[in-house]
């Protein structure tokens, strides 16, 4: 009756670098990473330096948007199919909200998010989304709960002193926790002698049994977990490539209560990264801290805008010293009547206002000459007279650049509008030509000019500075930061992305805001982030040991890699002060995530099964796809995945992916798909795993997606299908916002 009244516990483990500063005692002897190729047990191999951190000491991103792309390599390999399930993991991060809009006890996530597919256990298949969702807990900063509740911290021999006898006689081991409970409760789970290291993982406890194995390969030891109901445990998502470890034939719905405990923890507003004072952290790789743009410290200004219509008429040296700041990016003339028009694009120009037309004028001034005879003399004069100027005017309206702009100040990252101050008008003359007409001695000078009117701005502006941090220019902000409250996950177009440099064709620039506190002050400070490059890259090698492993049963499934940041670590005071382990940030440089694709494959040993593959001694994954639904797992790789890869380097389809154009809610929407390649007429329509359009739009089989959105959203997952008259189809997984 006691335990059913129970908050109930969340727990998770720190990720960060092993071998590292106080933790150097994380070595490989006694179960920590990198482990060799023919380490044992299997299920507890990485192939990275990582280990738990303790609390004070964990590693988190300050990056709150990440771009991701998928490597030719792993699209030959997984289809179309494949770079689907990729997208689902990353569609199941971008739904969560922020970390701290959820409740207390996180009740709105279960303490177990694993299903099982019968029939894709029965083929023994590893799920590619529910893998892809397990690396990104790591990505994140958070690892394995489960292996980590109880772990080595030191392997002892001989001991006792005296002590005589072959290994494992006269061992002594030394056991840590590292997995740790979010909440602190008078009824809590845990001892209260224990403090915040909890034996639960989401709701179940964990005891352990340390194995010795006294010789190579290592761990020569280690701390082996033990459910206390091995059959109903609960492991989260983050344990998924672990002790933990998703079985064949099972998949993620979604994240469980405790990996949202982690990401809580790490990424909460209110935790600048440690409870403990003092820490110190960097802003982000390639992040350029900023000041003003509305979230800044910067005052407000007065900004003047100017007339569009100066841009046609204005040659390009009187254009940029009307208008001082323009950077012209290109001109090309053209010479209409005698009068000569500019086009010009800019690198810092802004429409303010524009309109569907103009006030224009139109004068046409007649000068008049003529002899003008002088009393007594005779003819012709010897003067002539210059009688005054008769003016025509027509009124009209034109078309042509109507409303005014500003411009980007000079060293600035923009500027955000406040309010209109004032309005002035503004008239603009041009003269179009000049025509002479003579008709004996009296002479006509005729002349043409526009007057083109437009209503100019006066604008109260805040002007966004690169921050000088109170000496010179700055790309990074050192101190106690704020967490970031959640991390957004983007698809970077195929096409923006040169899969041999690994760059970007277009660099990606976005600006975000995080709260850091220096010397006791805390401020807001913008920064602004050029993406060059994918933080994640997905792919697929075959990664299987060749002649001369001494083990073969350990198949690596995945590859990975994380760049940690412990530039701001202090020191240990005191004699044999050491450096700590933590905490730190990790970097957005590119991680590279990749698959094994050396396909099923069968283990064999002795005489007694060196025949098969029915007699193999064991066979290893094979990568599918599925779900909860009677949907056939697809099995990479498959002939519908290579067919569809061999139609989409036949045919093309357009608008390309991953986004279709946005759309506004309550306004009519029209978007035609069309496809250059293969044989007509096409057919357009949405796959059975489609989340479907959003509501209020179709699809014709033509390829018209049309109708009015209802509803304001992000919608993803959305997979249409193509196939033209000779039999050949493309999937293509699409993503459309409504606004």
């Amino acid at each position: 009756m006691l335990a059913s009244c129970l908050q109930t516990a969340s727990a998770f483990s720190l990720l960060g670098p092993v071998n590292f500063g106080d933790d150097s005692w994380q070595a490989s002897s006694i179960g920590y990473n990198p482990l060799g190729s023919d380490s044992w047990p299997p299920h507890i191999v990485d192939t990275g330096p990582y280990g738990p951190k303790n609390l004070g000491e964990g590693y988190r991103r300050n990056t709150p948007v990440m771009y991701y792309t998928i490597d030719p390599s792993f699209g030959n390999y997984f289809g179309s199919n494949g770079e689907y399930a990729v997208q689902q993991a990353f569609d199941m991060m971008n739904t969560l909200s922020n970390v701290d809009n959820y409740s207390a006890n996180l009740s709105e996530f279960p303490l177990n998010s694993q299903s099982e597919n019968y029939t894709a256990y029965g083929l023994g298949l590893w799920d590619v989304k529910s893998v892809t969702l397990a690396l990104l807990m790591e990505q994140l900063g958070l690892t394995d709960a489960i292996r980590y509740t109880w772990t080595l911290h030191a392997r002892i021999t001989p001991w006792p002193t005296g002590c005589s006898g072959a290994c494992p006689a006269c061992l002594a081991y030394l056991v840590v926790m590292r997995n740790f409970d979010f909440y602190l409760t008078p009824l809590g789970y845990n001892p209260p002698d224990w403090g915040q290291y909890s034996p639960y993982v989401n709701g179940e406890l964990y005891t352990y049994l340390i194995t010795e194995h006294c010789i190579a390969p290592d761990p020569l030891a280690d701390a082996g977990e033990l459910p206390a109901d091995p059959i109903n445990n609960n492991p989260p998502v983050a344990s998924g490539l672990g002790e933990g470890a998703l079985r064949n034939g099972f998949f993620y719905t979604g994240l469980t209560r405790d990996d949202m405990a982690g990401l809580r923890w790490l990424y909460s507003s209110n935790n600048f990264d440690t409870p403990s004072a003092g820490y110190m952290e960097s802003s982000a790789a390639g992040s350029l801290a900023l000041s003003g743009g509305g979230s800044g410290s910067s005052s407000p200004s007065q900004l003047t805008t100017f007339s569009l219509a100066i841009l046609s008429f204005m040659d390009p040296a009187t254009l940029q010293t009307n208008v001082p700041g323009i950077v012209i990016t290109s001109v090309t003339t053209n010479i209409v009547n005698g009068q000569t028009n500019y086009s010009y694009t800019f690198a810092n120009l802004v429409v303010y206002s524009s309109s569907t037309n103009t006030t224009v004028i139109t004068q046409v001034q007649t000068i008049t000459i003529s002899p003008y005879p002088l009393y007594g003399q005779s003819y012709p004069p010897v003067l002539f007279r210059t009688y005054p100027p008769t003016t025509t005017t027509t009124t009209n309206t034109s078309s042509m650049l109507p409303g005014d702009f500003y411009i980007i100040p000079t060293n600035s990252c923009g500027l955000t509008v406040l309010a209109p101050l004032s309005n002035i008008v503004v008239a603009v003359t041009n003269i179009l030509g000049t025509v002479t007409n003579s008709v004996g001695f009296t002479t006509n000078i005729i002349s043409t000019s526009v007057v083109t009117f437009s209503t100019n701005h006066v604008l109260s502006v805040i002007i966004c500075n690169v921050s000088t941090n109170g000496t010179t220019n700055s790309s990074s902000v050192v101190g106690n930061l704020q967490g970031i409250g959640r991390v957004q996950f983007v698809r970077v177009s195929d096409g923006n992305y040169n899969y041999l440099t690994k760059q970007f064709y277009n660099p990606v620039t976005n600006q975000y805001s995080m709260v850091v506190t220096r010397n006791g002050q805390a401020s807001t400070v913008t920064f602004q982030r050029v993406v060059t490059a994918p933080d994640f890259v997905f792919a697929a090698k075959d990664m299987e040991l060749g002649s001369g492993g001494a083990y073969w049963h350990n198949v690596g499934y995945y590859r990975t890699d994380l760049n940690f940041n412990e530039s701001n670590i202090g020191t240990v005071p005191g004699p044999g002060g050491t450096s700590l382990a933590g905490p730190g940030t990790i970097e957005p440089t590119t991680s590279t995530i990749t698959y094994n694709k050396v396909g099923p494959d069968f283990g064999n040993i002795q005489s007694s099964y060196l025949s098969g593959p029915d007699t193999a001694y064991s066979r290893y994954f094979i990568w599918g796809s599925f779900d909860g639904t009677t949907n056939v797992p697809v099995i990479y790789p498959n002939g519908t995945s290579i067919a569809n890869l061999s139609a989409e380097a036949l045919i093309q389809i357009s608008p390309p992916p991953p986004a279709l154009p946005d759309g506004t809610n309550a306004v009519a929407y029209s978007v035609t798909l069309s496809a250059t390649g293969g044989q007509s007429p096409y057919t357009w329509s949405l796959t059975a795993n489609s989340a479907g359009l959003p509501p209020g739009l179709t699809l014709s089989p033509g390829g018209v997606i049309s109708g009015t959105p209802t509803s304001s959203a992000i919608y993803d997952n959305i997979a249409i299908q193509m196939n033209d008259s000779s039999g050949r189809s493309v999937i293509m997984n699409y993503s459309i916002t409504i606004h």
